[in-house]
């Protein structure tokens, strides 16, 4: 797991995993066991992602972490940084959350992978800079993303994606989305 700059986020974990683990390895990998259940059952189709509200984002996060967090699919109430990002203010992640996810419904259809590049970019960074859990939003954020680009004619592939190239184009995509829409462009196609 990678921490967060919150000096008891490590102690908030342990206090707040369901299978009382007093032990951050062994957290790690029960996290690991549970999630790749439950990401499973979407790629089998027994959890599906109905619509892209709010909503349903949050009860992805609640489906993923369910076996694990107590907190799952709440949003955070503090103030989490990685490195040198700080992400939105917790007291302000409904209203921006709000606006974000209208913007999600309102989308236009598109018709062109630049277009698609551009757009996955704006949203997979805007999500990540909303950053609304404790824990799981990357992961969460990467399935809620591959289903709506789906839902958009668009296949989205990112098991393939070299990890040091995607951490950079997400710490670039604080302020600049160019790499991101780069990764965007080798891992989409149009469904047939």
């Amino acid at each position: 797991m990678e921490k967060y700059n919150t000096e008891d986020n490590e102690e908030y974990l342990l206090k707040t995993n369901l299978l009382g683990i007093q032990n951050l390895d062994q957290l790690e990998e029960a996290e690991a066991f549970s999630f790749s259940i439950r990401a499973l059952q979407i790629e089998q189709g027994s959890y599906t992602i109905g619509d892209f509200t709010l909503n349903a984002f949050l009860d992805l996060h609640k489906h993923l972490f369910q076996d694990i967090y107590t907190f799952a699919g709440q949003f955070r109430d503090v103030q989490l940084m990685k490195g040198t990002t700080r992400f939105c203010q917790f007291q302000h992640l409904h209203s921006y959350s709000t606006d974000l996810f209208q913007q999600i419904i309102d989308e236009a259809p598109w018709n062109s992978l630049d277009n698609t590049a551009k757009r996955l970019a704006f949203f997979k960074s805007e999500l990540n800079m909303l950053h609304p859990f404790r824990e799981g939003n990357g992961r969460t954020i990467r399935i809620f993303l591959r289903a709506f680009a789906l839902s958009k004619g668009i296949i989205w592939s990112y098991d393939h994606i070299d990890r040091e190239y995607y951490l950079k184009a997400m710490i670039h995509s604080v302020t600049n989305n160019a790499l991101l829409e780069e990764l965007f462009l080798e891992t989409i196609k149009f469904a047939k």
